[in-house]
């Protein structure tokens, strides 16, 4: 008895799983656009109070009152004209314990004096540039007239545009320039303070996290924290995780999110978190916190604890295995009836 299918038949079945797989890809991952403008580079163009040891950013060694000219090179070397957004914002971190420099409205911590932003002003927010060609951007810094300690920190970023049905798609490959200044190179001793702790939820996981200030002008790097968290009558930790390789930008406030990994429990808790530097700074921190029922219920409602009760996740793979039974059902049915016409 044969079994024949004929290759038009399977040739169609392959395209349709492709297809399917392809839907499937597509509600999983969503679909990224990425402007055909990536083919570009940037480089600071170094002024005379450039410091040696910095290469490839701006690290200004600067007096009060001081105004100057700050020149960058954008070179495009692609085969066609692209246009280039220019931004500066100050440092600030986020809440992955990253010094970030996406952040345009941050909202400054009491202790931060001058803000990097309004130092700098921009000649050109925006700037085309020719087909493999290259062009200078420059940009006014005004170093205010009171003396500052530490240093003020920030990025010059610049972001290619494209146009799409008369849209604009912001590509997501950008290129940030850090930019340092300081008047004095006296030492500052680092301090931090800590906040309150609070929970939340990002991307369906239950989280908590402690409010974190940097409140000297200085660069914290290579910090180190020891994170514990225990109900408040007993002794025993329900959540011990380590962090490392943090930084903290200067005069920046930001809260340090850890994972819970289990369902919410409401009642009294001990945050505990240990801090240490790359100078062997050390800061240790205790902070009460509680978790009202009510909020317990809401956030784990929508939770996931695990692969296994992601919800959406589940959806998807049950919708797919339908799918490939519905295919699979039809191509056992083609087989079955072109056997019966052998017979």
């Amino acid at each position: 008895m044969a079994l024949f299918v004929s290759d038009r038949e399977e040739q169609l079945m392959k395209k349709i799983i492709v297809m399917v797989a392809y839907v499937c890809c597509f509600f999983s991952f969503g679909i990224s656009v990425f402007a055909d403008s990536n083919s570009y580079s940037v480089t600071p163009l170094s002024p005379e109070n450039q410091k040696e040891d910095s290469p490839g950013y701006f690290d200004l060694k600067v007096i009060p009152n001081q105004k100057q000219t700050l020149k960058v090179m954008i070179e495009n070397t692609s085969d066609k004209e692209q246009h280039y957004k220019i931004y500066v914002n100050t440092a600030a971190t986020n809440q992955n314990g990253i010094i970030d420099y996406s952040i345009g409205d941050l909202k400054k911590d009491t202790s931060m004096e001058f803000s990097l932003q309004d130092l700098i002003e921009l000649k050109d927010p925006q700037v085309a540039i020719s087909a493999n060609s290259q062009k200078e951007v420059t940009m006014i810094l005004s170093v205010p007239e009171k003396l500052f300690n530490g240093v003020l920190l920030g990025g010059i970023t610049i972001e290619p545009v494209t146009k799409n049905n008369e849209k604009e798609i912001n590509n997501v490959l950008t290129r940030t320039l850090a930019i340092q200044l300081t008047e004095s190179e006296d030492e500052i001793q680092p301090e931090v303070k800590a906040g309150a702790v609070s929970i939340s939820q990002e991307n369906l996981r239950n989280n908590v996290s402690i409010e974190l200030r940097n409140i000297k002008p200085v660069v914290l790097t290579k910090v180190t924290a020891n994170i514990s968290i225990r109900k408040a009558k007993e002794e025993k930790s329900i959540i011990e995780q380590k962090r490392e390789n943090l930084s903290f930008a200067p005069n920046t406030s930001f809260k340090l999110m850890n994972e819970w990994n289990k369902p919410f429990e409401s009642g009294e808790y001990i945050y505990s978190i240990e801090l240490n530097d790359e100078k062997d700074n050390k800061w240790h921190f205790e902070k009460k916190f509680t978790i009202q029922e009510k909020e317990a219920k809401t956030f784990n409602e929508t939770s996931v604890v695990d692969y296994k009760n992601d919800k959406h996740s589940f959806q998807l793979y049950t919708c797919l295995v339908l799918v490939l039974l519905f295919l699979s059902g039809i191509l056992y049915w083609k087989r079955i009836k072109a056997e019966n016409k052998v017979e």
